[in-house]
């Protein structure tokens, strides 16, 4: 998968669409439109936010959407965050999942004790019952080469 992406970033060029229109789509179900749907009043909004924020090219507005939608995402996070702290006594931001912090959450509240299994047969069934699990891929380490991080960019070196 990292070769097939590497091939695909490097055999993009140089110059992007997105970074070459230097005005809002001028007709919306082409670029908004997998639906068919009239989408009227989402394109006349698109275009005011291109205009009150004097977005250049479509990169931009891009860029600003990405923005907009990050720290809206950490508003609820952090809001979330705070209502599980005061309610449970506990980090969401310390689970890997919510049902994970949900079963912690629930032994808190309801003060249950799970003791041990002390017949094997119980066990078996347990085990054999088991489903699902954590699933991911990761990189453990990337190092980007962009002009937007400054002094470490080395413009020898492809942009990744």
């Amino acid at each position: 998968m990292d070769n097939s992406l590497a091939n695909l970033t490097k055999n993009l060029g140089g110059k992007h669409p997105i970074t070459s229109q230097d005005r809002a789509p001028t007709n919306p179900r082409i670029y908004f439109n997998p639906k068919r749907e009239d989408l009227t009043g989402d394109y006349q909004h698109a275009q005011k936010v291109w205009k009150t924020f004097g977005c250049k090219n479509l990169s931009e507005y891009h860029d600003l959407y990405l923005k907009i939608d990050v720290l809206s995402l950490a508003d609820v996070w952090t809001q979330f965050r705070k209502t599980c702290i005061k309610y449970y006594e506990l980090d969401p931001s310390h689970y890997v999942s919510a049902p994970s912090l949900s079963w912690d959450a629930m032994l808190k509240k309801t003060g249950v004790k799970i003791e041990l299994f002390t017949d094997m047969s119980m066990h078996d069934f347990i085990e054999k019952a088991k489903r699902g699990g954590i699933s991911k891929a990761c990189k453990r380490y990337f190092k980007a080469n962009n002009p937007k991080i400054g002094q470490a960019f080395n413009p020898s070196k492809p942009t990744s």
